[in-house]
C-alpha cells in the first residue's frame, strides 16, 4: 500500500481489465507452497525472487524491520529446498515517498537505492548467490516516459534521459556496494541486470538505411545500458527474451513507434498479448551478448496464453534454440521461465495468463498445468529427450500420457 502503483492503479482506466493488483496471488502468505511446487513439479534448482522497496521502507529512512524478517523466512525456505538465490532488488515500482521527491529523475535517487541495497546486503545477503539490481531497466523508462501505460506517466524524453541516466549510476554504485559487503563476509556473489532483449527482422534486405535503422535500434534497445554502465559492472548477463520486431522499412518502424504489441504483425504466431512468438529470436540474442565474453541467465522466456499446448510447444521451441545458442559458443549458464504462477501482469492487469501454474483467484488454490509437469521433466534432465520430441503437436495431456507409460510412471 506504499508503492505509487498502489495509488496509480486504483485511478480509473488505469488498469486494461479493470483490476487492481490487491494482494496479487498471495505469494507472501503462499510462498512455502509455491516453492514446493517449483522444486518438486518443476525440479527447479533455482528461483529469481524480487524485493519490493516499499516494504522495506514504507517511509524515508523508517525500515520494517517485520518485512526483512518475513523475506529472511522466505529466503531461508528457498535454501531449505536447495535452491540458488537470485535477488532482484529493483522490479519497477517505487515507494511513495520517493515518487513524491522525484522518484528516479532527481539525483539523489541514487544515494537513496544505495542506501536499500547495503541495508539488503546486510540483512539477507547470506541467503543471496547471484544479486540483480535492476529489472529491465529501458522497459520502466519506455512505459513510463514515452508509451505512458505506467506511472508516472510523464512524456518526456528528457526525463527518460535522466531516468537512465541515475539507473546506471546506481547499478555502478550497488555493483560495488555487494561486492565490498561480499569481499568482506568472503562470500562470492554476482552482480548484473536483467535486461529486456529484441530480435529484429529486416524485410528489405538490399536496403541500406534499413540496415544502418536495425543497427542504431539494437544498439539502443540491447546495449546501450551495458555501454553506458560498463560492462566491468556485470558479473553475468541477464536476459529477458519476449519480443521480435519486423522492420518493414524504416518509416514503417516509426510510425508504429508504440507499445511492442503495437509494433508486431498479427499474421504471425503471437502470444494473448500479440507478441510475436518467435523462439530463433533468443538464439539470435545469445550469440549477439556472447561478445561480452560473460556468463548469461534467461531471467525471463514465457508467454501469456490460455492454450497450454501452445505454451508447451513454444517452451520447448525456445529451449531448444537456448541449446543451439550453447552449441555455438553461448556462454548460458541458466533459464528462469516466466512464470511459476498466474500473476497481475502490470497495466494489463490478470487477464494474461504467463503462468506454468494456474491460480484460482478467489480461492488462492494453485494447479500446475500439464506444460509445468512437461517442463518439471526437461529440467530433471536438464535435456530434451528424442521421445518427447516425438510427441509435440499432439495435445500436452497426450505427451504426459506417453512419457509416463514409456517410462514406467502412472497415468495422467
Amino acid at each position: 500500500m506504499h508503492a505509487d502503483w498502489y495509488a496509480w492503479e486504483r485511478q480509473p482506466g488505469k488498469i486494461a481489465d479493470g483490476t487492481t493488483s490487491g494482494r496479487a496471488v498471495d505469494h507472501w502468505e503462499r510462498y512455502k507452497e509455491d516453492f514446493a511446487i517449483a522444486k518438486e513439479v518443476l525440479h527447479n534448482n533455482a528461483y529469481r525472487f524480487s524485493v519490493e522497496w516499499s516494504r522495506l521502507e514504507p517511509r524515508e529512512g523508517e525500515w520494517d524491520e517485520d518485512a526483512f524478517a518475513q523475506y529472511r523466512e522466505m529466503l531461508s525456505e528457498l535454501k531449505r529446498q536447495g535452491m540458488t538465490v537470485m535477488l532482484t532488488v529493483h522490479h519497477f515500482t517505487n515507494p511513495q515517498w520517493l515518487a513524491q521527491r522525484g522518484g528516479w529523475e532527481r539525483g539523489g535517487v541514487v544515494r537513496r537505492f544505495d542506501r536499500l541495497v547495503e541495508k539488503l546486503c546486510h540483512e539477507l545477503g547470506a541467503y543471496v548467490d547471484l544479486w540483480c539490481t535492476i529489472n529491465e531497466p529501458l522497459v520502466y523508462i519506455l512505459q513510463g516516459y514515452i508509451f505512458l501505460e505506467w506511472p508516472p506517466q510523464k512524456k518526456s524524453y528528457w526525463r527518460a534521459a535522466r531516468v537512465l541516466t541515475n539507473q546506471v549510476r546506481a547499478h555502478r554504485r550497488a555493483y560495488k556496494t555487494i561486492h565490498k559487503w561480499a569481499r568482506e563476509h568472503r562470500r562470492p556473489v554476482q552482480v548484473g541486470i536483467a535486461h529486456n532483449v529484441s530480435s529484429l527482422h529486416i524485410d528489405r534486405k538490399h536496403s541500406f538505411l534499413d540496415h544502418i535503422a536495425v543497427a542504431l535500434i539494437d544498439r539502443f534497445s540491447n546495449h546501450i545500458f551495458y555501454t553506458l554502465s560498463g560492462k566491468r559492472t556485470h558479473d553475468y548477463l541477464g536476459l529477458n527474451y519476449y519480443f521480435h520486431f519486423r522492420l518493414r522499412s524504416v518509416w514503417d518502424f516509426f510510425r508504429k513507434a508504440g507499445a511492442p504489441e503495437q509494433m508486431h504483425q498479427i499474421s504471425f504466431e503471437s502470444s494473448d498479448v500479440g507478441w510475436e512468438l518467435f523462439p530463433h529470436g533468443i538464439y539470435d540474442v545469445c550469440v549477439d551478448l556472447a561478445s561480452y565474453k560473460k556468463p548469461i541467465y534467461i531471467t525471463e522466456n514465457g508467454l501469456a496464453t490460455k492454450n497450454d499446448d501452445k505454451r508447451l510447444r513454444t517452451i520447448v521451441s525456445y529451449l531448444l534454440q537456448v541449446y543451439y545458442a550453447i552449441e555455438a559458443g553461448a556462454n548460458v549458464r541458466g533459464y528462469f521461465h516466466w512464470s511459476l504462477l498466474d500473476n497481475f501482469e502490470w497495466a494489463k492487469g490478470f487477464a494474461p495468463t504467463f503462468g506454468l501454474v494456474d491460480v484460482n483467484r478467489a480461492t488462492m488454490r494453485r494447479t500446475p498445468r500439464p506444460s509445468a509437469e512437461v517442463y518439471g521433466m526437461i529440467a530433471k534432465e536438464n535435456a530434451i529427450r528424442h521421445d518427447l520430441l516425438r510427441f509435440l503437436g499432439h495435445g500436452t495431456s497426450d505427451i504426459l500420457r506417453a512419457w509416463k507409460k514409456e517410462h514406467g510412471h502412472e497415468e495422467v
